[in-house]
């Protein structure tokens, strides 16, 4: 699939879904280059995971008080994933994870809200210096909930 069916089947999906605040580069920034690979668009039986997230994080703006949740990286096709060291089985790998910011939250306080969740059981949260990882693991079918911090 190319960069721009990518954008147009995912940004229908997203607005069929009433989500406004992410672009399909956002969930799979296809074309992005790093470590001499290319990140490939993800396979479209993966968009019922990313949807999932998004009204996650969707959840996570809207939280007091409201500001924009910015994504450093969501979806890693396998090779892409491999070589710039992601887990063997990444859930980035799924369309069900990303790492993210909120605008005036620290890394612990976006850590603390998923952990606070009422679906925190089905979440992977992992605290980092300048990022939170989220996933959506239970919902998807892996086993649930973890927690780490590097």
């Amino acid at each position: 699939m190319t960069k721009d069916e990518w954008i147009v089947a995912c940004a229908e999906a997203l607005e069929s879904e009433g989500i406004e605040n992410f672009h399909p580069l956002e969930i799979a920034d296809v074309g992005r280059k790093a470590h001499n690979t290319i990140l490939e668009a993800p396979e479209l039986t993966l968009l019922p995971n990313a949807l999932m997230l998004c009204k996650l994080l969707c959840e996570l703006r809207e939280s007091e008080p409201v500001s924009a949740v910015l994504v450093n990286s969501w979806y890693r096709d396998p090779l892409y994933n491999y070589k710039i060291g992601g887990a063997t089985s990444s859930m980035h790998m799924t369309c069900g994870a990303a790492d993210v910011t909120k605008v005036g939250w620290s890394t612990e306080g976006v850590a603390e809200w998923f952990e606070s969740h009422e679906n925190s059981h089905n979440f992977g949260v992992g605290r980092y210096s300048t990022f939170t990882h989220i996933d959506i693991r239970g919902r998807i079918g892996r086993p649930a909930p973890a927690r780490w911090s590097l």
